[in-house]
């Protein structure tokens, strides 16, 4: 059914948990062409915590919508993707979707960075996107955000902090091995690497989709053109990208 689909369509996400990738991920859904069909209420995580450089209380973390692995809805056998058979693979792609067809659609899993070779070629066409970190950074971010308590996506794979640890390194080598290169990109950049646009939603709508936007971005308001380049730069530039 799905031979001659080679996922044009597609955006690739992973990351090393702690590496800041869901931030990033939440400011390309401002695109005019991405799919945001597989956000529910559910489908949502935020952390409150002392910040210690403000002394007041912030949210830490910024899971929204579906992610693919083990122990989730979609993708439990991501882990062993590579056994899959591409029917199998797309089916659990489409899973959370409530409208596949239209737009770009960013499918996440930790998982697809010990597969990205297996990845590329089965869908040729697909755009890839990683966040990198150093390791010992994305542990204790990752931490800061909650670690063993968060709530979704789920960790129970990585079992303890010497196995999280552990994968955190592999994930973040295979990152660094597949791709040509990781450096700071701009939300342009991003678009233009990825196929995308180089349009977003209005401000307003962006907001609409999540409290939380406003609440970090509120020191970034549009300009007089309704232009917020400047707000997703706030987040995307601060770690490095990389994209195949």
């Amino acid at each position: 059914m799905y031979e001659d689909y080679t996922g044009k369509d597609l955006i690739l996400a992973t990351g090393a948990p702690g590496s800041r990738w869901s931030g990033s991920l939440r400011m390309l859904t401002a695109n005019v062409n991405v799919n945001s069909t597989d956000e529910s209420p559910d489908r949502y995580y935020d952390h409150v915590a002392l910040n210690p450089k403000t002394g007041k209380m912030a949210t830490r973390g910024w899971h929204r919508g579906a992610y693919w692995g083990p122990d989730h809805e979609f993708g439990k056998n991501f882990d062993k993707i590579n056994e899959m058979s591409k029917e199998e693979i797309v089916q659990e792609f489409k899973g959370p979707y409530t409208d596949w067809e239209p737009g770009v659609k960013i499918i996440k899993s930790h998982w697809f960075a010990y597969h990205l070779p297996f990845l590329k070629e089965m869908f040729p066409d697909a755009k890839f996107f990683a966040k990198h970190m150093p390791n010992d950074d994305c542990f204790e971010w990752w931490h800061v955000c909650g670690g063993w308590d968060i709530s979704y996506p789920h960790y129970f794979w990585y079992k303890d902090d010497e196995r999280m640890k552990q994968q955190i390194a592999i994930e973040n080598e295979y990152i660094l091995n597949f791709f040509k290169e990781v450096k700071h990109y701009n939300i342009k950049d991003l678009f233009a690497k990825l196929g995308l646009p180089n349009e977003t939603i209005t401000w307003q709508d962006f907001c609409a989709k999540d409290a939380k936007l406003s609440e970090v971005l509120k020191y970034h308001q549009p300009s007089e053109d309704g232009n917020y380049d400047h707000a997703l730069n706030f987040v995307v530039e601060k770690h490095k990208s990389a994209i195949l």
